[in-house]
C-alpha cells in the first residue's frame, strides 16, 4: 500500500539557525544502537516502558480518565475517556486504507479529516494534540497512534498487542470512507473489505473496538437522547457496557446474553437508522459473537489478533521494526545514556538502566553491578555497583519497572565499545558524542508537560561541543536538525529537517579527540525544542552522531 503523499520536506518558515546543546540532557550521545530500526525501538520503549509522571500512560491514567488538550489537565464531568479515543482514533485512520490501490491505512492521514461528518467529535484533535507532544524523528505520529491503541488496551485490562515503529506520515487527507452510524450494512462490509476485514474480521473488530467508551449525546443525538446529559456527563454518554472504562469481554456477553446494556447504544437505540452495530453483529447470525462470548481468554487472543492486524495495515512503502516487547529480547535495557571527556582527557559516562519486572521474572535486584568494555573490545576493571532509585520507579503496562542510576569515568585512551551488566553485553560507540559538559542552553527550558504551558516561543542561546575520535580532523562538522513544526490542515506536526548549522574545529584535542563547537540563537516553543533531534556527521566520512536530542529533559 502507498501512501496518498509520501511524507516530504516542506519549506521552513524560518530565518532561525539551531545548535546541539543542552547541559543537563538525558539522551544517546554514546549510542548504544547504531541504526534506524534500533534508534525507533529505543524511542518507542522509552514512551512505552518508562514509567514518567509526564509520559504518554499518565494520560490514560486510571482509564476512567479524559485529558483536556485544551488545559492540559484532567475533566472528568464530560463523559469522556481517553483510551477510548485512542482506539477510535486508530479505527479511523485505518479504515479508508485500500489494498487494492494501496493507500491509507495506519499513516495519520486522519489529521486533515476531522472536519468530515465521518470523523465527528472531538476524540481524533484530542488524540493528535496529546501525542504532538512525543513526536520526534524516530516516532511518527502514526507510530504514536498505533502506541495508543497498544497502551490503551494494555493498561486498562485488555491482552498485551504487538508493537512495532516505522510509520510513515501522510502529509494530506486521503479518501473518505468511514462506516457512520447510518450507514447501511452492505457498505461498511465494503468499506472494510476494502481495507482486508472480511465480515469475521469487521464484527470482532468492531466488538474489540467497542469494549471501552460509549456513544454521545454531542456527537449522535440521532442515537443518544439528550436525557443522557448530566452535569457529571455533560456530553451525554452512554456507554458500550458498564464496565466503561475496562478492555473486557461484557459487552459482548451483554449482547449474545441480552444482560446489561445488550451492546451499547448502537445496539439498542430506538432510531433503527442508527444501530449499526446490531446490523453488523447479526449479519451472520450472531455466529462470530457466539464465538467471542465463549471466554474471555479467547475474546483477549482476538482482540489481540485483529487489534494487531489494524495497527499493522500500513502503506506498501513502510518497513515495519521488530516488535518492541520485554518478554522477547530483554527486560534489562539501558537509557539516557550521555558521555563527556574533559580537557585532562578523562571520559564520563552517565545513564541509567531500565529493569521491567515482567511476568515470571526476578524480583528487581536492589544493585546492579555495571562494568566498562574498552574501545578494543575487552573487558575493564573499570566498574560501578548502582543502586536501585526510589524515585524512579514505577508500575507499566508490563509490571514495575525499576530504574538504576549510574556514573562510569574512564581515561580516553581506554575509551568505550559497550557495557556489561547482568550477564549481558551492551554495544556503544565512542567514536563522535555530544560533550555534554562543554554545552550549554540559556535560558532554561521549562519543566516537559503534555500541557499548552510548553507552547510559549521564546529565544534560547544555544552552545554545542561535539567530540570526534581522529587523528585527521576535518575543519567543521555538519549538524542537520530535525525539528516538529505546525503544519496547515491537521494539528499534527510534521518534522523538517531543513535546518543546519556547522560546528568548527575548536583547534585544540583532549585523549585523541577533535572538539567542534557552534553557538546560535534561535526562537522555538518549548514543545518543539523537546521534540526537536540533530544528525552530526564528517563528510565524506562514515563517523556519525544520530538522533541526539539537544533538549530533551524529560528522557
Amino acid at each position: 500500500m502507498r501512501l496518498n503523499a509520501i511524507a516530504k520536506a516542506m519549506a521552513m518558515q524560518t530565518l532561525l539557525s539551531i545548535c546541539i546543546s543542552f547541559v543537563a540532557l538525558r539522551s544517546v550521545t554514546a549510542q548504544y544502537v547504531a541504526n534506524t530500526e534500533a534508534l525507533i525501538i529505543k524511542e518507542i520503549e522509552h514512551l512505552y516502558f518508562d514509567a514518567a509522571p509526564a509520559g504518554m500512560l499518565s494520560a490514560i491514567t486510571p482509564c476512567s480518565n479524559y485529558y483536556d488538550p485544551s488545559t492540559g489537565a484532567s475533566n472528568n464531568s464530560l463523559g469522556r475517556n481517553t483510551a477510548a479515543e485512542w482506539i477510535r482514533i486508530a479505527f479511523h485512520d485505518f479504515v479508508t486504507a485500500n489494498i487494492y490501490s494501496e493507500t491509507g491505512g495506519i499513516d495519520a492521514s486522519i489529521g486533515f479529516e476531522t472536519t468530515r461528518a465521518e470523523n465527528v467529535g472531538p476524540a481524533f484533535n484530542d488524540a493528535l494534540t496529546f501525542f504532538s507532544y512525543f513526536i520526534n524523528d524516530k516516532v511518527s505520529m502514526s507510530d504514536l497512534i498505533a502506541l495508543g491503541t497498544v497502551m490503551a488496551v494494555g493498561a486498562c485490562g485488555g491482552p498485551h498487542i504487538e508493537m512495532k515503529g516505522g510509520r510513515i506520515d501522510a502529509t494530506a487527507a486521503g479518501p473518505s470512507g468511514v462506516p457512520e452510524p447510518e450507514t447501511d450494512l452492505q457498505d461498511t462490509l465494503d468499506d472494510f473489505s476494502n481495507a482486508g476485514f472480511n465480515t469475521d474480521d469487521t464484527i470482532t473488530l468492531t466488538a474489540c473496538g467497542h469494549s471501552m467508551g460509549g456513544v454521545h449525546h454531542s456527537s449522535f443525538p440521532q442515537a443518544v437522547p439528550a436525557s443522557a446529559v448530566s452535569s457529571t456527563n455533560t456530553d451525554g454518554r452512554i456507554a458500550f457496557d458498564e464496565t466503561v472504562s475496562g478492555f473486557d469481554i461484557d459487552t459482548v456477553n451483554d449482547y449474545v446474553h441480552g444482560t446489561g446494556d445488550k451492546g451499547g447504544p448502537l445496539v439498542t437505540t430506538a432510531n433503527k437508522t442508527v444501530n449499526s452495530d446490531f446490523r453488523l453483529y447479526n449479519s451472520d447470525s450472531n455466529d462470530t459473537m457466539t464465538r467471542l462470548s465463549a471466554s474471555a481468554s479467547y475474546f483477549a487472543g482476538q482482540c489481540s489478533a485483529i487489534l494487531q492486524r489494524m495497527i499493522e495495515t500500513v502503506p506498501q512503502e513502510v518497513s515495519l521494526t521488530t516488535a518492541v516487547d520485554p518478554t522477547a529480547t530483554t527486560n534489562l535495557r539501558p537509557y539516557g545514556i550521555a558521555l563527556s571527556v574533559n580537557w585532562k582527557g578523562t571520559m564520563t559516562l552517565t545513564g541509567y538502566f531500565r529493569y521491567i519486572q515482567i511476568s515470571g521474572a526476578a524480583a528487581a535486584p536492589s544493585t546492579l553491578p555495571i562494568t566498562l568494555i574498552n574501545r578494543a573490545g575487552k573487558t575493564t576493571t573499570t566498574s560501578v555497583t548502582a543502586s536501585v532509585s526510589s524515585s524512579d520507579t514505577g508500575t507499566g503496562i508490563w509490571g514495575p519497572t525499576h530504574s538504576y542510576p549510574f556514573t562510569l569515568s574512564f581515561p580516553a585512551s581506554v575509551g568505550l565499545s559497550g557495557l556489561a551488566a547482568s550477564g549481558q553485553n551492551f554495544t556503544f560507540q565512542d567514536t563522535m558524542f555530544a560533550v555534554t559538559a562543554l554545552s550549554s542552553v540559556s535560558p532554561t527550558l521549562p519543566t516537559f508537560a503534555a500541557s499548552p504551558s510548553i507552547n510559549t516561543v521564546s529565544t534560547y542561546s544555544l552552545n554545542t561541543t561535539v567530540a570526534y575520535l581522529t587523528s585527521s580532523p576535518p575543519t567543521s562538522l555538519t549538524a542537520t536538525f530535525a525539528i516538529p513544526m505546525a503544519q496547515t490542515g491537521s494539528v499534527s506536526p510534521y518534522i523538517d529537517t531543513s535546518t543546519t548549522a556547522t560546528l568548527a574545529l575548536i583547534g585544540q584535542t583532549t585523549g585523541g579527540f577533535a572538539l567542534y563547537s557552534a553557538v546560535t540563537k534561535h526562537s522555538v516553543s518549548a514543545k518543539q525544542a523537546f521534540g526537536s533531534s540533530v544528525d552530526v556527521a564528517v563528510s565524506g566520512q562514515a563517523a556519525a552522531l544520530q538522533f541526539y536530542k539537544p533538549f530533551d529533559a524529560n528522557q
